[in-house]
């Protein structure tokens, strides 16, 4: 039986880098498209034999803004992807995006290429958030850009929002929310607003120059978002997604239930099952290095009882539906619920994970503190 995988293409190029951004992304005056690409497919040349076999569902660009990237590139790496393995039909293709420089020309250019699903990074939709995020487009952009993407073709729009920013107040979330179901959008990717160290907010975090918000306010937030979403008839499917019914994300899925997936690109990571367990496989992050040849920085390999403990640990934490029983255990040879019976009554028992006969979640006061419970099962 063939094993669905999915191929991530990370473009590290962007107009500027935002305060809040840890991800591997560089700001040039010009970016190197085709040399990027060259590069790009030099790599899937060598890597894509460890992958033969699997059926190809999605293919995802990432960044960075690759939005930015000439259309004529993704479709070079999108048909050598696509040429390299079988697939079910159409592929899911997203290209990520950012509202401002992103004219019709360019919409209706990377739907020629292949893409059929866009990620827009709104973010917010009120002026001084989007200035404290440090983002360039205000809501009339968003507006133009969504009804841009429907004109080129785009059947699957899908939009990212921040909340718990600084000085934000649940009146002002409900207005983003407003804004993001007026736009129509089939998919809503909703992050509580991250302080990673290496960035400018973490800097000024350890200076005493950012605002947080409690987590008392964070999780009614969250509890919020969830009702507005549901209540708009969207499924609260991840614990940072809501999609439409048959607009869940094939590539997002992948991660958090045990697939594969072969990650290019300056920064990109990959996973792979192996006969006796798993690799993961990062790449640099230096897009220099990457230009000149040097792509695979590490390989950690993974045991299956690692693995299983990493079911448990992405089902709880990722997914709102939890740990399918029977699929874990057609996986593991074991129920979830027998491998750390110990562990799940003492959750049980405070109230934040729920059992049946078919799935271990987590309970609605368990989402609220999903990263502690779920690191537990490493």
């Amino acid at each position: 039986m063939q094993v669905p995988f999915g191929v991530y293409i990370h473009f590290p190029f962007c107009l500027a880098r935002c305060p809040y951004c840890d991800f591997a992304i560089h700001v040039r005056p010009e970016i190197p498209h085709d040399g990027y690409t060259d590069a790009i497919l030099r790599e899937f040349e060598a890597r894509a034999t460890d992958y033969a076999g699997r059926q190809l569902v999605s293919i995802y660009f990432g960044g960075g803004t690759p939005s930015l990237w000439k259309p004529s590139c993704i479709e070079r790496i999108a048909t050598a992807v696509a040429n390299q393995f079988t697939h079910p039909g159409e592929i899911e293709m997203t290209v990520e995006a950012n509202p401002e420089a992103l004219p019709l020309a360019q919409l209706e250019a990377l739907r020629a290429a292949g893409c059929n699903r866009l990620s827009l990074g709104v973010q917010s939709l009120q002026p001084h958030h989007l200035k404290t995020l440090g983002r360039p487009h205000d809501a009339r952009t968003v507006q133009t850009v969504c009804t841009q993407a429907r004109t080129a073709g785009f059947d699957h729009l899908s939009l990212d929002l921040i909340f718990a920013v600084p000085h934000q107040t649940l009146a002002d979330l409900d207005r983003d929310l407003d804004g993001l179901f007026a736009l129509s959008p089939d998919h809503l990717s909703i992050y509580s607003l991250t302080i990673e160290e290496r960035t400018e907010f973490g800097a000024r975090a350890r200076r005493g120059r950012l605002t947080v918000a409690a987590p008392e306010l964070e999780a009614t937030m969250f509890e919020y978002i969830d009702r507005r979403a549901r209540q708009a008839d969207f499924e609260h499917y991840e614990v940072s997604s809501f999609a439409r019914p048959g607009h869940r994300a094939l590539h997002n899925q992948l991660y958090w239930s045990g697939g594969e997936w072969l990650g290019l690109g300056s920064g990109a990571h990959s996973f792979r099952r192996t006969s006796d367990g798993g690799e993961r496989q990062s790449n640099v992050r230096s897009v220099d290095l990457y230009l000149r040849g040097e792509a695979l920085t590490s390989r950690e390999l993974l045991s299956e009882s690692e693995l299983a403990g990493e079911a448990i640990w992405l089902g709880l934490r990722q997914l709102v539906e939890g740990v399918d029983r029977e699929r874990y255990a057609a996986r593991f040879g074991v129920d979830p619920v027998a491998r750390f019976r110990t562990e799940f009554e003492r959750l049980t028992r405070q109230g934040v994970i729920e059992i049946t006969s078919a799935r271990v979640r987590l309970t609605a006061r368990g989402a609220l503190f999903a990263d502690g419970i779920a690191a537990n099962f490493l």
